[in-house]
């Protein structure tokens, strides 16, 4: 029987909502598209929604993922309470994406989280998250940079052979940051494959052989149209779902 697959794989972008002229709108920033256009996938914008069939058949249609950043995760989605230094959550996009995680994982199909993606992920799994660093850390080095978006401003450790470090072709690598939250108590299917110089996870990987899970803590989105390592990460993520659509036709 011929195998039929499609020439380019759908990618599904988690969005959240803002309001556009007092309307509520669905809110992507465009640079996820254009690098997912750019790596030769097909961009999907996915909307909030907390109905388990909807999401269902969003990872049915779609090859593979991205969680992409923006508020901060509600502590009730890993079984926290509020810390004073907590900002704006939306427990509607949470529920979404912890349905989509579990869906996905379910269907082997791949999932690159980003930013506030990573800590979404991890909560998705049975982590836990660290509400804010500064307050929570000792030493922090600055996270949130005043910096351009698109320009590293500190430094990561990458773990010799992860996929990242296959990936950035090195052990160390530049990148940027714009976040407060951070991974805290590793799920159980993950494992850090790369660290901030204060120690903050900046990477993570599934541990399971069966799907192809990497998340990571800055934005490469903003950085892929300069820096070829940051283009690897989505060409990868694309050259995943076409294997894994192969596989599961």
């Amino acid at each position: 029987m011929e195998i039929l697959t499609k020439s380019k794989p759908i990618i599904g972008i988690t969005s959240s909502v803002v309001n556009h002229g007092e309307i509520p709108s669905a809110h992507l920033h465009e640079k996820y598209i254009a690098s997912v256009t750019n790596a030769g996938g097909i961009p999907v914008v996915l909307p909030i929604g907390r109905d388990e069939e909807m999401v269902n058949t969003w990872v049915t249609m779609c090859d593979g993922f991205i969680l992409s950043g923006g508020e901060d995760v509600d502590p009730n989605s890993y079984n926290a309470n509020p810390e004073p230094e907590l900002r704006k959550t939306r427990s509607d996009r949470d529920e979404t994406e912890l349905l989509l995680v579990k869906s996905a994982i379910d269907q082997q199909k791949p999932i690159f989280a980003i930013c506030r993606g990573i800590a979404m992920l991890n909560a998705a799994l049975g982590g836990t998250i660290i509400q804010d660093i500064e307050t929570t850390i000792e030493n922090p080095i600055k996270h949130y940079q005043t910096a351009a978006r698109p320009d590293a401003t500190h430094e990561i450790s990458i773990n010799e052979g992860s996929r990242l470090h296959n990936l950035i072709g090195s052990y160390k690598a530049r990148v940027n940051s714009m976040h407060h939250q951070a991974v805290g108590d590793l799920a159980p299917d993950l494992v850090s494959v790369a660290v901030a110089p204060d120690g903050v996870i900046e990477a993570v990987e599934g541990k399971c052989s069966d799907s192809v899970v990497l998340g990571v803590q800055w934005h490469p989105e903003e950085m892929a149209s300069e820096d070829e390592s940051m283009h690897r990460l989505f060409v990868n993520l694309v050259e995943e779902c076409q294997v894994s659509s192969v596989q599961l036709t």
